[in-house]
């Protein structure tokens, strides 16, 4: 009934407002005939009536007031997607949740890292004790002796040995690749005939009483047992020495006289500057270490515990923090428009996983064209309507006009941003394109008046329920 009667006023206020450019017309085009500055004053006055009388339209898309992207605060792997686009949620409703395991052995190892800081602290305050410096001292002495061994380098009886060990080596593997010298095989062959002789004559000794019963445990046994044993090792003895080394044995002994030759030489080559520069290192770190106990508590130490304890405290919190973030809620209650992940990727800080917005809050940004613009004002009245929602009538006001306008088909267009004023908005979508008539002269009053009385009546209505 309401916009039946805005509409019909309207009409009205037309139909005034053409009579009277009507009538100023035909005074115009009566005085048309006269000179002098009458006449263009009644024609400035018909233009200002048909300036103010026309209203301005135009075309714009209807926006969502507020779209809040959701991003990752910190990295993981996407364990859970609670929503999908055009959910509806609540303020704090889960959207996706991250994979907890890294972040909970982050915060353990972080409240470790306080746990050391806070005893390292504890340390630096500790007072030195008799007996610290005396380990300190100990330590001390040990360095210096080092040291002069190191100085001194290697022992006559050292290089001594080393000389016999390599010396040794090198003739063990000679002879298993030259083989037995002749020497040592005519003293190998003597042995083993040595060895058969005797072995004959006991053999022959123990046959003349090889009949009696308890020859077995006779002297002659007993030595023909030891001449058989001396046989086969002298036998033994004699093979080995004879027989041809193993690749195996040749390349055994050469690594071992190889190794024995290099132990030799690094021992000649002692002291070498590193181990100097090494073994003196360690002096100097033991005096200094003696020299800071015997100083005392140092100042910039414990400061420096101090701040590790504050840096670890730091950590510990930021593990803390990106746990808690490990689960993503939704900002503001609202629609989900858009996910963009899934479960099982891997997401960085600051990744855009969804978005949401409250779709009941929207607005019109209407292109205005350069020539009309003058006429738009803020606070400025609108009547809207939107394709494809017939006749149905929606209201706005001006909130903010483009400083700058912008190059469209043949024209420059100045956006304007108008505030939807009706209490409900259930059949726009963000999208839409809707037509924007700017109220101008007696019909922006008439629609001020009006929704005033409206908000009048509506104040009244709910103060007397």
């Amino acid at each position: 009934m309401k916009r039946a009667l805005r509409w019909c006023m309207s009409a009205v206020t037309l139909a005034l407002v053409g009579a009277g450019a009507l009538f100023f017309w035909r005074a115009g085009a009566q005085l048309n005939s006269l000179a002098g500055p009458g006449a263009q004053t009644l024609r400035n006055m018909e233009q200002a009536v048909s300036v103010t009388a026309t209203p301005v339209s135009a075309v714009g898309m209807i926006e969502l007031v507020g779209k809040r992207q959701v991003v990752l605060k910190t990295g993981g792997t996407i364990a859970q997607v609670a929503v999908e686009e055009g959910d509806t949620v609540k303020r704090g409703d889960l959207l996706v949740a991250l994979d907890t395991q890294q972040l909970e052995w982050a915060v353990q190892q972080a409240d470790m890292s306080l746990e050391n800081a806070r005893i390292g602290l504890e340390k630096a305050l500790e007072a030195i004790d008799e007996s610290d410096i005396a380990v300190a001292e100990a330590a001390l002495l040990s360095a210096q002796e080092t040291l002069a061994l190191v100085e001194a380098g290697p022992t006559k009886e050292q290089l001594e040995a080393a000389k016999a060990s390599a010396a040794a080596a090198w003739a063990a593997y000679n002879e298993l690749r030259e083989g037995p010298s002749p020497e040592a095989l005519t003293q190998a062959s003597a042995a083993l005939k040595q060895a058969e002789i005797d072995l004959q004559q006991a053999q022959r000794a123990y046959d003349r009483i090889a009949w009696q019963p308890d020859a077995g445990a006779s002297s002659e046994g007993a030595a023909l047992q030891r001449a058989s044993i001396n046989y086969e090792a002298a036998k033994a003895g004699y093979d080995e020495l004879v027989k041809p080394a193993k690749p195996s044995q040749l390349q055994s002994a050469l690594a071992s006289a190889q190794s024995a030759q290099n132990a030799l030489n690094e021992l000649e080559k002692k002291p070498t500057p590193a181990e100097l520069a090494a073994a003196r290192a360690d002096v100097a770190n033991a005096e200094a270490a003696l020299a800071k106990l015997k100083k005392g508590l140092d100042a910039g130490d414990i400061r420096a515990a101090e701040l590790a304890v504050q840096s670890a405290q730091i950590g510990l919190e930021q593990a803390r923090l990106d746990l808690n973030n490990a689960r993503v809620v939704a900002p503001t209650d609202g629609v989900v428009l858009e996910v963009n992940v899934e479960v099982g990727e891997q997401g960085s800080s600051g990744t855009t996983i969804a978005s949401v917005a409250d779709v009941t809050k929207l607005r019109l940004v209407a292109n205005v064209e350069q020539k009309d613009i003058s006429h738009v004002k803020l606070n400025q009245l609108a009547e809207i309507t939107v394709y494809g929602l017939g006749d149905t009538i929606y209201h706005g006001v001006v909130e903010k006009i483009a400083p700058q306008g912008t190059t469209g088909t043949g024209s420059i267009l100045f956006p304007v941003t108008i505030h939807f004023t009706d209490e409900s908005l259930a059949e726009l979508k963000p999208g839409m394109s809707a037509t924007a008539t700017f109220l101008v002269g007696e019909q922006a009053e008439e629609a001020a008046d009006e929704e005033a009385a409206d908000e009048e009546a509506a104040d009244e209505e709910a103060a007397d329920e």
